[in-house]
């Protein structure tokens, strides 16, 4: 006669789990804590918690949470996982998660640092883009760390609620390598069903970090654990038809003209009406450049390092240009839609008296900027940072970034002006070269575009002006 018998699971050693650990630090938002254990002896055996067994996680600010069943949404195989929500634990704070187990004298513990932020340039919150078609992610270059790409799918007509719900799982999955943060660029799409029309979806774009400190008892931790910071969600709409009016787009130009150096040419294309937002140029668009007697360069994607927001631009470099050199500006279409001629003309010189080359300055105290005066136009300022002792490096891109940004523009005629140059953080000594533009804002728009933005214009620049900035004296 057989007899009922239960009997419950073996526990597995602890030095043959060996975990996946995903924290990802959203910013307004929150952070989720993904844990899967695996069975050292198989690729993709998982371990299940048994009674008086828990994974908890803790935040900077003591809060704890109860890791509970769910999945692993990163990854295509949704393996068994346990997963809670932290409140947002900001960059460079750590994470604990903690396993508690029969047999071991205190719980174990494994620390996961949320990375720096990542500053996301190119796409903006409610820009547009063509479903299936490829697009660039841009973000300020990172001195170290990885950076991974994922959608948070809001809504899509066109699809049943299986298929929204089906997108919605595939979107979710990370970038499967991540993708080297040094290179500050990368394309992606978003891909749909044939029969989606329009999608609603978040773009996620994270620095990953690999600061993860595995408790010994455990065995290897699995080559996909990732610490991850999101600085913010970045919503997007996909549609159909790429079609975007020329007469609907009103591009910024900026043009600068270095004397004895090159001429760099940025251009955004902003978009008007309901899909306010920049234009990124479809599939056998371009952008070209032409100065007179010139080669024509065609402008690739970049970014414009002279607004805070850097938005999505295109970019060239040119040769030198002289003063009253007229530089044509063409926006490549198929069809009747094209606008073939944007004239910018590069303004005359400007003659800088003050400070001299070489001089050595205090952060933050004011100094004076001397120049002739101008019968038209006004005057740029800006700074190139070369280096800062006692800086790293990625502090020191920063604050080359922030420099870079022209002040205020200064009346041509005035002669003279005031500035500093603030303290990077603990800098000791900064060198960075001085540059004063002379500037103008005559630039005939080709009529096809809907307008020329505010900010355009063209810039002549004197020879830059090599300074150093170092402590005031006690």
């Amino acid at each position: 006669m057989l007899s009922a018998c239960s009997s419950a699971p073996d526990p597995v050693a602890t030095s043959d789990i060996e975990p996946k650990v995903r924290v990802v630090s959203t910013a307004g938002e929150g952070t989720a804590v993904t844990v899967v254990l695996y069975r050292g002896d198989s690729l993709f055996a998982t371990y299940r918690l048994l009674a008086g067994e828990r994974l908890t996680a803790t935040g900077p600010d003591g809060t704890a949470v109860v890791l509970e069943r769910g999945v692993d949404t990163s990854a295509f195989l949704r393996r068994n996982a346990y997963v809670g929500t932290l409140p947002e634990v900001p960059p460079r704070e750590d994470v604990t998660i903690a396993f508690e187990r029969s047999g071991e004298a205190s719980a174990l513990e494994t620390v996961v640092r949320v990375p720096a932020e990542i500053r996301v340039n190119r796409p903006q919150a409610g820009d547009r883009r063509t479903l299936n078609e490829s697009f660039t992610v841009a973000w300020d270059a990172l001195a170290s760390d990885d950076v991974e790409l994922s959608y948070r799918v809001a809504a899509c007509a066109g699809l049943d609620p299986e298929e929204l719900d089906d997108l919605r799982t595939q979107r979710g999955f990370v970038s499967f390598l991540p993708i080297d943060g040094a290179t500050g660029l990368t394309t992606t799409s978003f891909d749909a069903p044939s029969a989606a029309t329009r999608c609603e979806a978040d773009l996620i774009v994270g620095r990953v970090g690999d600061q993860i400190a595995l408790d010994p008892a455990f065995g290897e931790l699995r080559d996909t654990s990732r610490a991850v910071r999101v600085t913010a969600p970045i919503p997007m709409v996909f549609t159909e038809t790429p079609s975007v009016a020329t007469a609907d787009i009103q591009p910024k130009v900026r043009v600068v003209s270095v004397a004895g150096g090159a001429t760099e040419v940025t251009v955004v294309l902003f978009r008007t009406g309901a899909f306010a937002g920049t234009y990124e140029l479809a599939l056998g668009e371009r952008l070209t450049a032409t100065p007179t007697g010139g080669d024509t360069v065609a402008l690739r994607p970049g970014v414009d390092a002279s607004v805070v927001t850097e938005p999505d631009a295109y970019t060239a470099t040119l040769p030198p240009l002289a003063p009253g050199t007229e530089l044509v500006i063409a926006l490549e279409r198929p069809g009747d839609d094209a606008a073939p001629r944007t004239t910018v003309r590069i303004p005359d010189e400007i003659v800088v008296s003050e400070p001299a080359a070489g001089t050595t300055l205090s952060f933050g105290e004011s100094f004076t900027v001397r120049w002739q005066s101008l019968a038209s136009g006004q005057v740029e300022l800006r700074y190139d940072l070369q280096s800062c002792e006692a800086l790293d490096a990625e502090a020191f891109e920063d604050a080359r970034v922030v420099r870079a940004r022209p002040l205020p523009l200064r009346d041509g005629d005035a002669e003279s002006t005031s500035i500093t140059f603030p303290r990077p953080e603990e800098a000791e000594r900064c060198e960075a070269d001085l540059v004063v533009g002379r500037t103008s804002t005559v630039i005939e728009l080709d009529p096809a575009f809907g307008g020329l933005a505010g900010a355009s214009r063209a810039v002549r620049v004197s020879a830059p002006i090599p300074l150093a900035f170092v402590p005031a004296a006690p």
